[in-house]
């Protein structure tokens, strides 16, 4: 059962994949879900200087269309930290600040852990005790390390800030792509045409940018379109709204160099990871949470 008044933001790279855009979506039709802001960090890998600004623009269309143009969307981090002591700050940073004085929230965050690294410098013990900490990012094992690492992208956007997280975040728990979240795929084409069925502007939106995204990936000369799709960051929100269904392991959390490669024999903590996840139950709740959402319709 969802606890009952769960505040929460949303900490987004939206529009560097879709899977931000289906989180803030199923987020926001969590009926126990208090989403009080969606603030978005850069990605300059994979979207460069201006990537912040694409994707508030992007977090605020998603609210709009989820019926809920009441819920702000700041602009976090627009850069990675230069240095591991570095805080970079943003007026996202100071929502989150004053959110967390108030009492204890959850912060959601599925993109570079830029923003999380300066919550983590910035806040004083009275207000980090506060926010508890989703992250979808990192590895559990040396062996998962070397067969993904070059494609866990929220790490490898911010390496300073990913060990400062590992180093100082308080109340963090890791959710890694592998072995467990990547699991959570649907065969998108068939996805697309059952967004398509919600009757809403979202729905057709969703379903647009799922088929734009699928097929772009490919490449120009391959004979046949994967069929599958990983919806990474809906399992951020399921680990609040179905918790049973994503189960964690307390882990180690390895010492990182300034490249980023992690050393698993000089631990700087350990954090819950999830490692076992339901994704039937997983993907069946997220279809519940969108079809509560308003139907805002084109006009």
């Amino acid at each position: 059962m969802v606890q009952d008044n769960i505040r929460v933001i949303l900490d987004c790279d939206t529009r560097n994949e879709i899977d931000d855009q289906l989180a803030i979506s199923y987020a926001l039709g969590v009926g126990n879900l208090d989403v009080l802001g969606v603030i978005s960090v850069h990605d300059t890998v994979a979207d460069g200087q201006t990537s912040v600004e694409l994707y508030q623009a992007e977090a605020q269309h998603i609210v709009k269309l989820c019926g809920r143009p009441d819920v702000p969307c700041w602009r976090g981090a627009s850069r990675p930290m230069e240095t591991i002591d570095e805080a970079v700050e943003s007026e996202g940073l100071d929502f989150l600040l004053a959110a967390a004085s108030e009492g204890p929230l959850t912060l959601v965050a599925t993109g570079p852990a830029t923003d999380i690294a300066a919550f983590a410098l910035l806040a004083p013990s009275d207000v980090a005790k506060n926010v508890s900490i989703l992250w979808a990012g990192g590895f559990p094992d040396p062996g998962t390390w070397a067969r993904h690492k070059f494609g866990e992208l929220n790490a490898r956007a911010d390496i300073h800030a990913w060990r400062r997280t590992f180093q100082s975040a308080r109340n963090l728990k890791v959710l890694p792509g592998w072995p467990a979240v990547a699991t959570v795929a649907v065969r998108w084409r068939e996805f697309a045409a059952s967004l398509k069925t919600l009757n809403s502007e979202l729905g057709n939106y969703l379903s647009d940018l799922t088929v734009e995204f699928c097929e772009a990936r490919e490449a120009p000369d391959m004979d046949q379109v994967r069929p599958e799709k990983v919806l990474w960051d809906i399992v951020n929100v399921a680990a609040l709204s179905i918790p049973k269904m994503v189960r964690f392991v307390e882990l180690d959390l390895p010492h990182l160099d300034a490249a980023g490669a992690p050393d698993w024999t000089r631990p700087v903590g350990s954090a819950p990871f999830a490692m076992e996840v339901d994704a039937d139950a997983i993907i069946a709740d997220f279809w519940t949470a969108l079809h509560s959402l308003p139907k805002v319709r084109e006009r």
